[in-house]
């Protein structure tokens, strides 16, 4: 596997946490849901300047895919620093940078030129990045269509449908029919995509990885419904399949187990919910990012207040604010507060 499609399947392991509440028993433990926001590796190979404040977030499981090293361009291609692929990068700077209408700008851009000197692959190359540009701006009808296109274009070109670029754009296709409340479409598609990986997960890493960003979508799928059990299953899968992927101790792996324990808690196991949260924990104390490490002590908290463990409850809620102040991660201090304020209302019984 060449350099790019090494950092490509990097990119795959990147997420901005979305954080959504979850209340059960005046309980509210916070999840890292997935929200699909995308890196790409084009805009980090050799160019520290266009590093992705992503890389800066801890990770659940792999929300991003760039068909950088799927589409044909090469490290040669880097060095050279063409014309198409330095308006790219400009294009992806103007996006981290929340320049949404100067991204576009810059993709139509590139998107001339890539028909002007007829390179295929930058020509679909362009349409990805705009159909994940309307994304992140919660424009799914155009990111709908813009998905849609490339698929066709791919399809067109004789790429296979088992194909693993035809496999992620469905299963961002479904995650939009997932966020359009088109349910039963949605779990179509989610179930297609498991069928088609499932084939070859165990071929090459990059499927082995797209197997693990299905499963963890598919999961938090599976929890909207309400249905913790399977959501649990497919949870663990993606949690195998990111250790897999980056090892035992990384921030996507906390994530994961972060969410595995809520998830537990959601299904009133108890001793599950501590094991995770608190396997979570160790595994973050020795990263490097600790700023959403508050969230996950604030959420042991909350289960240990739960078990009517209330001095253990009160010390992980306290580390949880402390870790929040030190990183300045408002949702740390939040979850800290609402802890703290739930051990003092028990306390008052």
């Amino acid at each position: 596997m060449n350099k790019i499609a090494q950092q490509a399947l990097k990119s795959l392991l990147k997420i901005r946490p979305n954080l959504s509440g979850y209340r059960q028993k005046n309980l509210a433990l916070k999840y890292y849901i997935p929200c699909i926001k995308y890196s790409y590796s084009l805009s980090k190979i050799n160019s520290p300047q266009f590093s992705s404040n992503a890389s800066s977030y801890p990770t659940s499981l792999i929300i991003c895919l760039s068909l950088l090293s799927w589409l044909g361009f090469t490290e040669e291609d880097e060095d050279k620093e063409s014309e198409l692929i330095m308006t790219l990068k400009r294009a992806v700077l103007c996006k981290q940078q929340e320049k949404f209408d100067k991204a576009e700008q810059m993709l139509h851009l590139a998107l001339r030129i890539a028909q002007q000197q007829q390179n295929d692959q930058g020509v679909i190359y362009c349409y990805d990045l705009m159909a994940n540009l309307a994304f992140d701006q919660n424009q799914l009808d155009k990111a709908e269509k813009l998905f849609k296109y490339v698929l066709q274009i791919l399809l067109g070109k004789g790429v296979e449908q088992e194909s693993l670029e035809v496999i992620h754009i469905s299963l961002k296709l479904a995650r939009i029919c997932q966020l359009k409340a088109d349910l039963d479409k949605a779990e179509i598609g989610y179930k297609w995509c498991l069928e088609q990986i499932g084939k070859q997960k165990d071929d090459k890493v990059a499927a082995k990885v797209l197997y693990g960003v299905i499963s963890d979508w598919y999961a938090q799928f599976l929890l909207d419904k309400g249905d913790l059990k399977n959501a649990l299953i497919f949870l663990n899968e993606a949690h195998k399949a990111c250790v897999q992927a980056d090892g035992e101790h990384s921030s996507q792996v906390v994530l994961l187990l972060n969410d595995m324990g809520i998830t537990s808690f959601r299904a009133e196991d108890m001793v599950n919910a501590e094991k995770f949260l608190t396997e979570a924990i160790e595994i973050g104390k020795n990263l490097e990012d600790k700023s959403h490490l508050g969230v996950v002590h604030a959420n042991l908290g909350l289960v240990l207040l739960q078990k009517g463990i209330l001095a253990e409850a009160q010390k992980f809620c306290k580390e949880a604010w402390q870790l929040g102040k030190r990183h300045e991660n408002i949702e740390s201090m939040e979850q800290a507060n609402y802890c703290l304020d739930q051990i003092k209302l028990n306390m008052g019984k």
